[in-house]
């Protein structure tokens, strides 16, 4: 099969609508793995027209399969997404974005590239895409149900591109501009994130299965107090140790399990958690 192989987006019937704000804005994702089927999932939950969604896969395999599932346009080669794209988000792992800058240097001009590429900094992106506007983006994979903290430092794109990049990231979650010294921080909190609050959910889960409680409820309702909480913290702007007070009678069982975690230092090795995944970040650049 040659390398220039596409796949077109085949004929769905669905109609998902432009959505307000996507009128015109031609959007192209490099990488079809995790982060960009998630980006790709939650544009089209957010009503994102097929037609003006581009993806790149190498993967012959999964690029078939990202074209049957979600009725895009999925291409081999970075040329055809890059013509054709007005905002561009580069989702592959560090490793393979020297290969990818290759295929886009010279060729986005004038084009706003999102680097979703964990512990990369800007100048590198920069120095290598000449006159693209770039900013540098730690999404996470709640982007694909709406969901995402969707956290960005602005490179050299000026306020134009940033209304235009706050109004597509508002599609997938909660959009956030920090300076740049800050994003690997921000990998660590939010782009891993999610990871962790999993391992909770499983626990808490795995343990009430043992105590007789059937698995997909358990994992049903620890999900849902993990929702809950985190909406009540936002909308109530409640700090954490507030929340814990409210939960947590004098001489209860809340009580009684917040001092066995205490006792294993679970607070402790969360933090410890952090700082590791924040030194990783650093060190992928």
């Amino acid at each position: 099969m040659l390398p220039s192989q596409t796949f077109p987006p085949p004929s769905t019937g669905k109609n998902l609508g432009r959505g307000e704000g996507g009128k015109g804005l031609k959007v192209g994702i490099v990488g079809g793995g995790r982060l960009g089927s998630s980006l790709l999932r939650g544009l089209l939950r957010a009503g994102f027209p097929q037609s003006e969604l581009m993806v790149c896969e190498r993967d012959e395999e999964r690029a078939k399969n990202l074209s049957l599932q979600f009725g895009v346009g999925v291409v081999k080669e970075c040329g055809p997404l890059l013509e054709n794209s007005e905002v561009i988000f580069i989702a592959v792992k560090p490793k393979e974005l020297e290969g990818v800058l290759e295929e886009m240097e010279g060729k986005v001009e004038g084009k706003i590239v999102l680097s979703c590429v964990a512990g990369v900094p800007l100048e590198r992106m920069e120095g290598r895409l000449k006159g693209a506007r770039v900013f540098r983006l730690m999404p996470n994979l709640a982007c694909s149900v709406g969901e995402g903290a969707m956290v960005y430092s602005s490179g050299t794109g000026g306020e134009e591109e940033r209304r235009k990049v706050e109004g597509l990231l508002e599609k997938l979650g909660k959009p956030l501009e920090v300076p740049e010294e800050k994003m690997d921080v921000v990998t660590a909190l939010s782009g891993s994130g999610p990871a962790y609050f999993s391992l909770v959910i499983q626990a808490l889960a795995e343990a009430a299965e043992e105590l007789g409680m059937p698995r997909k409820e358990a994992l049903k309702l620890a999900s849902q107090t993990a929702k809950g909480t985190g909406k009540m913290l936002l909308e109530l702007e409640l700090e954490p140790e507030e929340l814990i007070r409210m939960v947590a009678s004098p001489g209860g069982t809340t009580e009684a399990a917040l001092g066995e975690l205490e006792r294993g230092k679970v607070f402790e090795a969360f933090k410890r958690a952090l700082r590791v995944a924040w030194k990783r970040a650093g060190e992928l650049g």
